[in-house]
């Protein structure tokens, strides 16, 4: 890929073109959560503890703008225990850095998660998707609300 940087975490290796998804974020005037304050206001109070240095510094480094996300629920387990799953997009390739991992496929039915903090884990999953020739990965943060 032309213009791309190699972004290392924990067992992914992305090759991403990070100044053209912070571009096209810089063109977005704000995120699903932003846009839809009344229904997340709840959220924003969590902020500081999901967006952690070293999850800003991830994203900013694969050209997202964290204040900009894509999509962000509210999800309830059986046990009633809630979480906020927050999405995001960008663009680029990935490939699993790690031996017992290889097989794992980049779409996926069902994502598994790698935690991040006590309160926070993260997966990335790829989709049969390209904008101008580049594919599109997205990455989900789960929040666990204690």
């Amino acid at each position: 890929m032309v213009f791309t940087e190699t972004i290392a975490f924990k067992h992914w290796v992305f090759e991403v073109p990070s100044k053209l998804t912070r571009k096209i974020y810089s063109n977005t005037l704000c995120g699903y959560s932003e846009f839809h304050v009344q229904e997340f206001r709840s959220f924003f109070k969590y902020y500081d503890e999901v967006f952690t240095p070293e999850i800003k510094d991830l994203l900013s480094s694969l050209g997202i703008d964290y204040k900009k996300d894509t999509f962000l629920k509210l999800v309830t387990d059986k046990k009633g225990n809630q979480s906020y799953v927050i999405t995001y997009q960008f663009l680029g390739g990935m490939e699993v850095n790690s031996l017992e991992r290889i097989e794992e496929p980049f779409i996926l039915d069902e994502l598994e998660y790698e935690p991040v903090s006590d309160n926070t884990s993260i997966a990335f999953y790829q989709v049969e998707e390209t904008i101008i020739g580049i594919q599109i990965i997205y990455a989900e943060l789960l929040f666990r609300v204690k």
